[in-house]
């Protein structure tokens, strides 16, 4: 598979199979979230909360599979994904818009949990169909303080399975710190969004449409990378 992912691509340009690929699924994820959200302000509910789902089904098998073949982007960040350009614009222009680029990633990842999570706390099904219900909706401190715990738990027995069993280097484990560090500030930050927004429905429909931001700027930020690494930036033949 790995070999496969390395091939030439079918963009015609300086890109892999992988790269390509990688790329093209971030059009077709961000039109997916984007036709499920205009199916919401159309009131289209069931239609929402189904492509909602298969969407972030998706998303979530195809960046765990981008983490285990090309390492969540780290090695661009090791200066080993075939960037042509200078050297002043790979560390002033590049680097930066990868690093923006996979923050954005891990939070569009989050908050496809979240909402779907949210969406389904906030709303009944009636007579076959999801509607958006109105009233408070909280989290106990009980659960607040297991899933809290469980995220912990999860990060250390990640990072003994990196440092031990995997043998990856610290930008991996750093990767994967910074994913757990947002996860659990997403969460944390719940309580908070929880007295700025008590309805359950309203919640949903801002933070949606601060969700759909993230994901186009996910596109924005995949585009201008994929353009400098394989057309503009190209790496040199050997």
């Amino acid at each position: 598979m790995k070999e496969l992912l390395g091939t030439a691509g079918f963009f015609g340009t300086a890109g892999t199979v992988g790269a390509d690929l990688s790329y093209l699924l971030a059009v077709v994820f961000t039109a997916m979230f984007t036709t499920s959200w205009v199916l919401a302000k159309k009131g289209e509910g069931t239609k929402h909360h189904n492509l909602v789902f298969i969407s972030m089904v998706s998303m979530v098998i195809y960046f765990t599979v981008y983490y285990f073949f090309r390492q969540l982007g780290v090695l661009a960040l090791e200066g080993k994904e075939g960037f042509g350009g200078p050297e002043e614009v790979y560390n002033g222009v590049f680097v930066p818009i990868l690093s923006v680029h996979l923050f954005l990633v891990t939070m569009g990842l989050i908050l496809a949990f979240y909402m779907v999570i949210q969406g389904f706390r906030s709303s009944k099904k009636i007579e076959g169909k999801y509607v958006l219900t109105e009233g408070d909706l909280k989290v106990r401190s009980t659960t607040f303080k297991k899933v809290m715990l469980i995220l912990l738990g999860a990060w250390g027995l990640n990072q003994i399975i990196l440092t031990f069993v995997r043998h990856a280097s610290w930008q991996s484990s750093l990767a994967w710190a910074l994913i757990f560090g947002t996860i659990a500030l997403v969460i944390s930050l719940e309580k908070a969004i929880e007295k700025w927004l008590p309805d359950g429905a309203k919640r949903h429909r801002v933070l949606g449409r601060g969700t759909m931001v993230v994901y186009i700027l996910i596109l924005v930020t995949s585009t201008l990378t994929y353009l400098m690494l394989y057309v503009i930036y190209p790496a040199k033949p050997v």
